[in-house]
């Protein structure tokens, strides 16, 4: 086909699909089902008249779907998925991926194998293409009647998984119907082999998401850069997977696009994330609209008619398989693993929600030309295909309505309260300017305001309080998410500070609540990262080699610590002014929400208090730079949205910026808190080393580390080995046993010392040492006391003379 004629043919269904689009809003059918009602059409019309067979030359190829139509989709659904709440489900996600999904391939495989003359290679071929999902239609139904996001996330979430499942268990099929053999060492080499393919493929996106995510974030890229990177991203991950190193380039666009939206967007202002999801919704829209159209047109009536008994045998077989992958093992994951119960109304859905798309269509025209049964096989799948679309998608609205999907919440009906009277106000103040400027009279005032009332009117009151408190919760949330976010952009919080209070705030919404016991909570169950930190102390605290590494990171969790608790402060500010403006809410229940974060504010400004007093000289440099570069980074976001909207030119935008950055680049660094002694006045005061002279004290006080644990950090560990030697400049710690924390030994403060007899030879700790609040210590290892000693007679001397007084004890 010329290349004029290729472009005015895909212009042409983009305007097709785009009055279907329209004509979809008035009708009670999907727009997905009815562009392939509109491609059954078109396919019709040009198989009976000659003007329109160059529809036909546009057909749908394997290359086509996997190469251009599934990155884009799988990457667009993957980017706007919560990543959070898919980690939470991964569970059930992957069972329905992998082993539910493997199941269904098997009794659909089996089934048509002893119902239709079928080879057993080719049923099971028939099996693994069939079981991929395509749950388009049903995502915009979910958000259209608003289903629970835990319910989106299971089936969105399994429909990327599972079609990298599908692909690869279609291949394996494949290789063993060409060559028609198969034994026991051939299972364990499939098996070996579809693991490499899946988990190879999430390795490889997740490098090169996390990879592209740092460099634009470092070279400080725009959000065209952000567009197109990402489309390079979905296209270019998906081909390197594939032929480079020859693992699922499907689960290679999931990674990089999860990562790209972890790493990368969320680190860009709202308003440029809103116009790289703007711009991936305007791809998956082009992308779908000429999918399904492309799909109705393949599909040749007369052919189909001609294999309607075996289509409806795989039709039952594909929905009695799928039920028994999602009756099955969605109940025994959650039970097993203690997840969050999946209803049965759920589970209704996520069975008659399993479409069958364009992926399907994809693989069975993969098949080899030459292979007995590829033309059975394809007009099986199209029939399923297009049984899936027309009765499936069309009948899921009506179910889901059935099941009591679209019924308010007593949650959402106190939200929907609270909207209608905002609404309502809003409607009114606009009304009363137009009579104030004498544009309206006041019976047409009164008139229209008799109309907005019976607008806003709720027949349904909601008189539970617990339900009212909830709500002001949840509005207190928000309000706490914006500001976070608007700290973040204006340059106030480091990115993975960001992260950190995000995710309890997200943690807080699941569970509708706030105050210190949730807190508690949080630090009695802190979430992977913390424990993966955690770990990480534990394991570099009492090295030498890592004493450089430990103490610039225990002073960048000092800082983020503050950080903390300065925008803490700044949220809990707006929340209350926020929620003091708001007049609807029930005044006992909003005066509750205010005290507990007056409380919260409070608490955060002691904290703050105490360090500036523990650490007056490290707190005002801390605090000048902080606040400063913040006022240059909130400039420069001013001055960008000014460039943006026109409001001044390039040429003054330009060296505007770079005093910015220059006065930036200017900041002074902040240095670790310091100790009020001097470190070789410190060591002096060690009954180990006292008495020794000025000068070897300076000496050996050249080679101390000093280090900070923050409140809670675990600075020696009971059995652990240990060589080093710590005196405290600043802070207080607790020494107990295993088990005992309550019940501490002693408590140690400034100029106190533990650990000494480390420097004679390496030792097991007895006890464990917290620290109780912010601790600054100074660290000296056995192997720097040592290699002086064999230069310093007074040193060697001092050693050998304890070493021999222990020995004769």
């Amino acid at each position: 086909m010329p290349l004029s004629e290729l472009i005015l043919v895909v212009m042409g269904l983009l305007s097709v699909a785009m009055i279907a689009a329209a004509i979809c809003k008035n009708i009670p059918i999907p727009y997905t089902v009815f562009l392939v009602i509109l491609g059954i059409i078109l396919g019709s019309i040009a198989r009976q008249y000659h003007e329109f067979e160059v529809l036909l030359e546009f057909q749908l190829t394997p290359d086509l779907v996997l190469f251009l139509f599934l990155p884009a989709l799988i990457f667009e659904s993957a980017i706007n998925m919560d990543a959070r709440l898919l980690m939470k489900d991964i569970v059930p996600v992957l069972v329905l991926a992998i082993p539910a999904m493997l199941i269904s391939a098997g009794i659909i495989g089996v089934g048509l194998w002893m119902s239709v003359d079928f080879n057993i290679f080719h049923a099971l071929l028939f099996g693994a293409l069939i079981s991929a999902t395509d749950p388009v239609a049903v995502i915009a139904l979910f958000k259209e009647l608003g289903a629970p996001q835990r319910l989106t996330i299971l089936v969105e979430g399994e429909s990327l998984f599972n079609d990298a499942t599908a692909i690869v268990f279609f291949n394996i099929i494949l290789g063993l119907a060409i060559s028609e053999q198969f034994g026991v060492s051939d299972a364990g080499h499939a098996m070996v082999e579809f693991f490499r393919v899946f988990v190879g493929g999430l390795l490889v996106g997740s490098i090169i998401g996390i990879v592209l995510s740092e460099l634009l974030y470092r070279i400080r890229a725009g959000v065209s850069s952000y567009m197109i990177m990402s489309i390079v991203l979905a296209y270019s991950g998906f081909a390197i997977a594939e032929h480079i190193f020859h693992v699922s380039g499907v689960m290679a666009v999931v990674a990089a696009a999860i990562a790209l939206g972890i790493f990368g967007v969320s680190r860009i202002p709202q308003n440029e994330r809103e116009s790289v999801d703007e711009t991936w919704d305007v791809i998956a829209l082009i992308c779908n609209s000429l999918l399904f159209l492309l799909v109705g047109i393949s599909l040749d009536l007369t052919k189909l008619y001609s294999h309607m008994d075996s289509i409806f045998i795989a039709i039952s077989l594909v929905l009695i398989a799928r039920a028994a992958g999602v009756y099955s093992m969605v109940p025994l994951t959650t039970k097993l693993c203690k997840l969050p119960h999946v209803s049965m109304g759920e589970r209704h859905i996520m069975w008659w929600g399993g479409l069958k798309g364009g992926l399907a269509i994809a693989i069975v025209l993969s098949i080899p030309v030459d292979m007995p049964g590829r033309e059975s096989i394809l007009y099986i799948t199209l029939g399923v295909v297009l049984f899936s679309l027309l009765v499936n998608a069309s009948t899921i609205r009506p179910l889901m309505k059935k099941l009591g999907f679209d019924k308010f919440t007593n949650e959402e009906t106190a939200e929907l309260k609270h909207g209608l009277i905002q609404s309502q106000q809003y409607a009114e103040d606009i009304l009363d300017s137009f009579h104030s400027a004498d544009l309206i009279s006041r019976s047409t005032l009164q008139l229209i305001q008799k109309k907005t009332h019976q607008v806003f009117n709720l027949d349904e009151g909601v008189s539970n309080s617990d339900v009212e408190k909830r709500h002001v919760y949840i509005t207190a949330l928000r309000i706490e998410m914006q500001e976070l976010k608007h700290l973040y952009d204006i340059g106030f919080l480091q990115y993975y500070t960001y992260l950190n209070i995000k995710n309890a705030l997200l943690r807080d919404r699941e569970s509708l609540s706030i105050g210190s016991e949730n807190e508690d909570e949080q630090e009695e169950k802190p979430n992977p990262f913390v424990r993966l930190e955690t770990a990480l102390i534990k394991q570099l605290r009492e090295h030498d080699w890592a004493a450089g590494i430990m103490a610039r990171y225990q002073y960048l969790r000092f800082s983020q610590s503050l950080q903390r608790d300065i925008a803490g402060i700044l949220i809990c500010e707006k929340v209350l002014q926020q929620l003091k403006s708001i007049e609807d809410f029930d005044e006992n229940v909003k005066q509750e929400v205010i005290n507990k974060y007056k409380h919260h504010s409070e608490r955060r400004k002691q904290r703050l208090e105490k360090v500036a007093a523990d650490f007056p000289e490290f707190y005002l440099r801390f605090e000048t730079r902080l606040f400063a570069k913040v006022a240059l980074v909130a400039a420069e976001y001013f001055i960008e949205e000014a460039e943006h909207d026109g409001e001044i030119g390039s040429k003054v935008f330009t060296n505007i910026e770079r005093r910015i950055h220059a006065a930036i680049d200017e900041l002074q660094p902040i240095s670790d808190p310091a100790p009020k002694l001097k470190p070789h006045e410190l060591i002096g005061m060690v009954p180990l080393l006292n008495g020794l002279s000025n000068d070897l004290l300076e000496r050996l006080s050249k080679h101390a580390k000093a280090m900070t644990f923050l409140a809670g950090d675990l600075v020696i560990g009971e059995g652990e080995k240990g060589d080093s030697l710590y005196i405290i400049t600043h802070g207080l710690v607790s020494v107990y046993k295993n088990g005992q924390e309550n019940e501490p030994i002693a408590e140690f403060r400034d100029g106190d010392f533990f650990g000494e007899m480390a420097l004679l030879e390496a030792q097991v700790r007895t006890a464990n040492v917290k620290a109780l609040k912010p601790t600054t210590l100074l660290r000296l290892t056995r192997k720097d006391v040592l290699s002086m000693a064999e230069n310093d007679p007074e040193l060697k001397q001092r050693l050998e003379q304890i070493s021999s007084a222990r020995k004769s004890t």
